[in-house]
């Protein structure tokens, strides 16, 4: 009841218009009690979920994806005043991480964090009274995406696949760091102050002297600048963009690179256990500006197309995210239980999962709610070009 109604009613999807929808206004009581007060575990629930996605579907990538919530008043659990980092302004508001099943046309959201402020976290009052797990500390969203990769690897049994995130706002170097200790394939949008050494064939490096930003990387590969393309699942057909890569290594690495003056497609090869590389590649969307976004990725086997394309599935989530997922209740719960917050969004995964298979097979006509054109690119995405 609870799933149909987040997939048919208009509007918010409210435990009253939901319960409408069922033609069972007595309900609204009973569909309350099933989020907010029930003892069933949403984990189990999204691993199912996962497991049958992954039966039908071959994932491409895990996409972290964040998510903010605006909210007027403070009783909403996890609510409160926050800086969020892509607007550059305080908002009032909760804040959330989703990890995205991801393939060209198609993704999903299979886990979820809620991101608690210090304000709930170390308030005994607000604590007790949203049954907060005593295991749930504040965290920077990174660390919550990280663990909850390894729930779905170690613990749900999904296949490894390359983690997508954004990590501007964070310490790129200790992100960097934790995912290569757990053997992680990634790929990961950083700033453009982060730091690298250029990888070097043999030898260490001599204090500071190879260290740069990606920024003054970007200035010395523009001209090796090439058109890279790959399809788009999003828009449909090709996208291209100007692109160069090098490899790159922290700048606390000794690592040596078999080849650093092979910067661009192949960006690497098959290098021993101790010389592994990273690579840095500046993309080019604005020639006119001449901005380019960076990412960072252990899979140095891959062609700078092939890193391009999974890098940018990061825009079809969002999409999805805005024209699905929000449009099913996404943003809706209202309640001071943390395991209401997630019994919703696992029950809007469920509805978002009918729908992303359904128009894969052609099937789901959908209702008005549903429908909608293509989102271009919003002015508050977290990924747009800033």
């Amino acid at each position: 009841m609870y799933v149909r109604g987040l997939l048919l009613s208009a509007g918010r999807k409210s435990m009253r218009n939901i319960a409408a929808t069922a033609h069972q206004p007595a309900s609204q009581q009973n569909l309350q009690q099933f989020v907010s007060k029930s003892t069933w575990d949403w984990q189990e629930v999204r691993q199912r979920l996962a497991r049958v996605l992954c039966r039908h579907l071959k994932a491409t990538a895990w996409v972290l994806s964040p998510l903010v919530i605006p909210k007027s008043g403070n009783n909403t659990v996890g609510v409160d005043t926050q800086f969020v980092s892509h607007l550059g302004r305080l908002v009032n508001c909760q804040q959330a991480l989703g990890v995205w099943f991801v393939k060209p046309g198609v993704s999903c959201p299979m886990d979820w964090r809620l991101i608690l402020p210090t304000s709930w976290t170390d308030d005994p009052i607000r604590r007790r009274r949203a049954a907060i797990p005593v295991e749930v500390k504040n965290a920077p969203a990174w660390e919550h995406g990280v663990d909850a990769l390894i729930t779905m690897i170690n613990d749900w049994g999904l296949p490894m696949r390359p983690a997508v995130m954004d990590v501007r706002q964070a310490d790129a170097a200790e992100i960097i760091g934790e995912l290569q200790r757990l053997h992680m394939p990634f790929i990961v949008r950083v700033n453009r102050a982060a730091r690298f050494v250029r990888a070097r064939r043999t030898g260490p490096r001599k204090g500071g002297e190879d260290e740069y930003t990606a920024d003054s990387l970007a200035r010395i590969l523009k001209g090796q600048r090439r058109v890279v393309q790959w399809h788009d699942g999003e828009r449909g057909g090709h996208q291209g963009v100007l692109a160069a890569a090098i490899h790159v290594n922290l700048p606390e690495a000794e690592l040596g690179v078999s080849d650093p003056d092979n910067v661009f497609v192949p960006i690497g090869m098959d290098m021993p256990p101790m010389q592994r590389a990273l690579v840095l590649i500046a993309e080019w969307r604005d020639s006119v500006q001449g901005k380019p976004a960076f990412w960072v990725s252990n899979i140095t086997s891959a062609s700078v197309p092939t890193l391009l394309g999974c890098a940018n599935l990061t825009r079809q989530v969002y999409r999805d995210q805005e024209q699905i997922s929000r449009r099913i209740g996404l943003y809706d719960f209202e309640g001071r239980s943390f395991g209401g917050w997630h019994r919703h969004v696992t029950l809007v995964s469920a509805a978002h999962a009918y729908i992303s298979l359904n128009r894969l097979n052609g099937s789901f006509n959908g209702t008005s709610e549903a429908k909608g054109e293509i989102m271009t690119r919003h002015r508050e995405s977290p990924w747009q070009e800033v």
